[in-house]
């Protein structure tokens, strides 16, 4: 395992979810991948990774991740960045309001024979939240 293994990574952010290449997914996704996702729902598939994706790119068309720091051992790839966006359709029964946010993140992912099988997400979602309004701010 080498430095591929990290580029693998960086296309799940920056092709799948920035440019909204679905299509990169089946290239870079297990079948089977498993999603822990950071509001502590789980994602069985490729699929459902897919649905995913797609429903946060039309919430968020500017949805952008500025990678700060990427570590790997063995098959695991541990990414520290900065997300930000704007609300811009419904997500989850949400109702969008132009407003912006940027929190931070920490995602682990795990890969096997050059496929993304495992992801833990975990970012600010109480900061984003409030950011966008959702919730207020304490």
């Amino acid at each position: 395992m080498n430095d591929d293994t990290k580029a693998i990574v960086r296309r799940c952010f920056e092709d799948v979810m920035v440019r909204g290449d679905l299509g990169a997914a089946d290239e870079i996704l297990d079948h089977d991948v498993v999603f822990h996702t950071a509001i502590g729902t789980t994602l069985n598939g490729r699929r459902e990774f897919q649905h995913f994706a797609q429903q946060t790119r039309e919430a968020f068309p500017d949805l952008h991740f500025d990678i700060e720091e990427e570590v790997r051992e063995g098959e695991v790839v541990c990414t520290r960045y900065t997300m930000s966006g704007t609300f811009q359709s419904t997500l989850m029964g949400l109702l969008p309001n132009g407003e912006a946010f940027k929190v931070r993140g920490l995602d682990t992912f795990r890969v096997r024979n050059g496929k993304i099988v495992e992801i833990y997400a975990s970012y600010d979602t109480l900061g984003q939240m409030q950011q966008l309004g959702i919730v207020p701010k304490l």
